[in-house]
């Protein structure tokens, strides 16, 4: 085994860890699973899953190269209220997670001031 292949099969163990663990904790939110102190987490808190699928939606209403802004943009024009709840560190971490997933490819990366930059992949 060389690096590349190293490094190939450890994303791919990675991606598949992260898609088990969302089709777990989505089964867990839809049978009404309850937070430690009892309460429903849905009311106050939103779910991966759902801004996993707020962010594709907004990706397929865009082309070309776009930023977290803009994303976060798209997802107020389609559902305010669930965008008013949404914080960009948890818009930033999705789009990690979809770059990592090779569902988007990151065109330029951020660094200070300056925002990555993504596109579709494919």
């Amino acid at each position: 085994m060389n690096l590349r292949e190293y490094q190939r099969l450890k994303t791919e163990a990675e991606a598949e860890y992260r898609r088990k663990l969302e089709a777990i904790e989505m089964v867990w939110k839809l049978s009404g699973g309850d937070t430690k102190n009892g309460s429903n987490s849905q009311a106050t808190s939103i779910g991966k899953g759902s801004l996993q699928q707020a962010i594709r939606y907004a990706l397929q209403q865009m082309s070309g190269e776009f930023t977290l802004r803009e994303v976060e943009q798209q997802m107020k024009i389609h559902d305010p209220v669930f965008a008013a709840k949404v914080k960009r560190p948890s818009i930033s971490g999705t789009l990690k997670r979809l770059a990592d997933d090779r569902e988007i490819v990151v065109v330029a990366p951020g660094s200070g001031k300056r925002a990555s930059k993504y596109r579709r992949a494919g």
